[in-house]
């Protein structure tokens, strides 16, 4: 059920409550706000569905343009703009004048019908073009004070207590892309944990150490106390007169 309604006269206004009407329902979600071309179903009988959601709906948000006060149909007691405020006033609504841009003037009890004088001194809110963003944040704030259902409903303050997912995001790669604390199967060259060094690719790993490639090298090291034959014929003699 709706919790907020949003009234508007065409011409004057309904413009800016296509506006309210997508933040609201971008914050709280389209089937907690009313706006009649929007939530009517085809076929249904707008007259009832537009009383009805009225009386149901916590708030009432009235778009006040800048001809609103001096429009003759809202003297009519059939002009729908005037039933829909009556009818949640009626039931205890709350009713908010939302005054159009900065060109409109508040609402003056000799502007209006006897039975919206009321109407006239109940607090208002102003949305103004050149602040939308703000303005459109405030209203959804002050109307969380007002209702519940919409406190619970907003997604704009997620509670900090609930457990949020981590995503994580990589970029070009080529080959396997692990994303977590453990390692199963073929997953390529996995390096955790090393205090010397490591060989990630081919070959030998050698270490601050002399090293020789190819056939028919010897090596020693260390200290010598005699004589070394480093050929390859082993069958001579070593004599200390060569």
């Amino acid at each position: 059920m709706p919790e907020v309604f949003i009234n508007y006269r065409t011409g004057d206004g309904d413009k800016t409550a296509i506006t309210i009407e997508r933040e609201l329902s971008h914050r709280f979600g389209s089937e907690l706000i009313f706006r009649a071309s929007k939530s009517i179903p085809l076929g249904t009988q707008f007259d009832e569905e537009l009383i009805a959601n009225a009386r149901r709906c916590a708030v009432l948000i009235a778009v006040v343009g800048p001809s609103w006060a001096a429009s003759p149909a809202l003297h009519d007691p059939k002009d729908w703009v005037r039933q829909e405020i009556m009818e949640a006033h009626r039931n205890n609504n709350k009713v908010i004048a939302l005054l159009d841009g900065r060109k409109t003037d508040r609402l003056r009890r000799s502007d209006l019908p006897r039975d919206l004088h009321w109407f006239a001194t109940s607090q208002s809110c102003r949305l103004d073009e050149h602040n939308i963003g703000r303005d459109l944040n405030t209203l959804g704030d002050k109307l969380c004070e007002l209702s519940s259902t919409l406190r619970e409903a907003d997604r704009s303050h997620p509670d900090s207590a609930t457990p949020q997912l981590t995503r994580n995001s990589v970029g070009e790669a080529y080959g396997t892309v692990l994303l977590g604390n453990t390692v199963d199967g073929d997953a390529g060259t996995i390096v955790k944990g090393t205090s010397g060094p490591t060989n990630t690719g081919k070959g030998n790993l050698y270490n601050h150490s002399k090293h020789f490639s190819g056939n028919g090298v010897n090596y020693t090291a260390g200290e010598h106390l005699g004589d070394v034959n480093q050929r390859f014929d082993t069958s001579r003699e070593v004599s200390n007169d060569e």
